[in-house]
């Protein structure tokens, strides 16, 4: 399952200076200096069960089921075994359990191989791993906003355009990996 900007491998220490004479001088020198924390994550276990509209402000793993809808600006997981009816609004949704309503992504909708999912895709950049159920449609378009105000590109611009990795090749499955690094490159 995707970590969000979690690097399982990072170790989260917290480094200890033994203080000494000179040190101990010197008001700047901290005796313990503080590792930055990771984002905040909830998890929502397996005995959760839910009826109406869930909002939050962090990410969010689901492991449980919910009745409603789901309304986040940053990233929703719905977890292998968790499981929506209903639609979920989020900055970037992931599926790895059972979703029967419609998903709205700002950034990106991925749907893993274990993901099963009944209702339609609005998001700019879909991802569906092969495995993966899907029943229902895809729209990829641009916001109405953007679309009316699109700026004419100029020779700099184009220039500047990212190329297509050599690993996204038409009608070849990505993993979830490589899924999960062309998203990473499009930030």
């Amino acid at each position: 399952m995707a970590t969000f900007g979690i690097d399982p491998r990072q170790e989260r220490e917290v480094s200890r200076v033994q203080p000494t004479a000179s040190s101990m001088q010197s008001a700047a020198v901290s005796p313990v200096q503080a590792v930055p924390t990771a984002p905040k994550v909830a998890v929502l276990g397996p005995t959760l069960h839910f009826k109406g509209e869930l909002s939050a402000e962090e990410d969010f793993i689901l492991q449980g089921k919910i009745e409603g809808s789901i309304h986040n600006p940053q990233c929703v997981t719905i977890g292998n075994d968790g499981s929506v009816i209903g639609d979920i609004k989020a900055r970037m949704i992931t599926i790895d359990g059972k979703v029967e309503g419609d998903l709205y992504g700002d950034e990106a909708v991925i749907v893993h191989q274990s993901g099963r999912v009944t209702g339609n895709i609005f998001a700019p950049r879909v991802g569906l791993v092969e495995g993966a159920f899907f029943k229902g449609r895809i729209d990829m378009s641009d916001k109405p906003a953007a679309k009316a105000e699109k700026p004419t590109v100029t020779a700099a611009a184009s220039a500047s355009r990212p190329t297509i990795p050599s690993e996204l090749t038409p009608g070849v499955p990505l993993s979830p990996e490589a899924t999960e690094r062309v998203l990473a490159r499009g930030s």
